[in-house]
């Protein structure tokens, strides 16, 4: 059995370090205002990466937010790229990724596929996802079928859009990872359409 890559420990814990900065940068930066930004769990997503590596070859970050999972997918050999509709937290990113050597792709905007939109926009009116925005896959030039692992942390209530989303625009076989305080990351597979 291959050895799984790793990423050096104290290069692991400078990026999520620098990731926390961004996260307390960020609460200075909006003051009281509610900002929408809430960081997983990167040791986990670093163990769930490094063990779905072997399956996948690129990564897809719905709502990429600072960039560290992003990152840390590049930084384990995945072709990686982040959807973050806040121009703040992009330019971030992008900051991270050169100060750690990544290569990392950032693309500002929403990362719902233009053939879903009219489905969303049927959504409840409750929900705290921003849909609306410029198309980030056109600023990648690629689709959500163009990715083997597509990765998301969805607010309580909103992960059975995202899935449906996600199912009827990536490819089959591709994996959706997603990340929920109680239960972790969960693996989906996504059947054929």
């Amino acid at each position: 059995m291959p050895e799984l890559p790793s990423i050096r420990t104290q290069m692991l814990e400078r990026l999520i370090r620098a990731g926390s900065d961004v996260w307390q940068e960020l609460q200075q930066k909006t003051g009281p205002r509610h900002h929408l930004f809430v960081p997983c769990d990167h040791r986990d997503a670093y163990e769930a990466l490094r063990r779905l590596r072997s399956r996948a070859a690129t990564f897809l970050e719905l709502g990429s937010a600072a960039g560290i999972v992003t990152i840390l997918a590049d930084m384990l050999g995945y072709e990686a790229c982040g959807i973050e509709i806040d121009p703040w937290l992009v330019q971030r990113s992008i900051q991270l990724a050169e100060q750690f050597g990544s290569r990392a792709t950032f693309a500002e905007g929403s990362f719902v596929p233009e053939a879903y939109q009219h489905e969303v926009e049927h959504l409840a009116d409750d929900r705290i996802t921003i849909t609306e925005g410029a198309s980030a896959f056109a600023e990648l030039g690629l689709e959500l079928d163009d990715f083997d692992l597509v990765f998301a942390y969805p607010w309580p209530g909103e992960e059975d859009w995202l899935h449906t989303m996600v199912r009827g625009h990536a490819r089959p076989g591709a994996i959706l990872l997603t990340y929920d305080s109680r239960d972790g990351f969960v693996e989906t597979v996504i059947g054929d359409r």
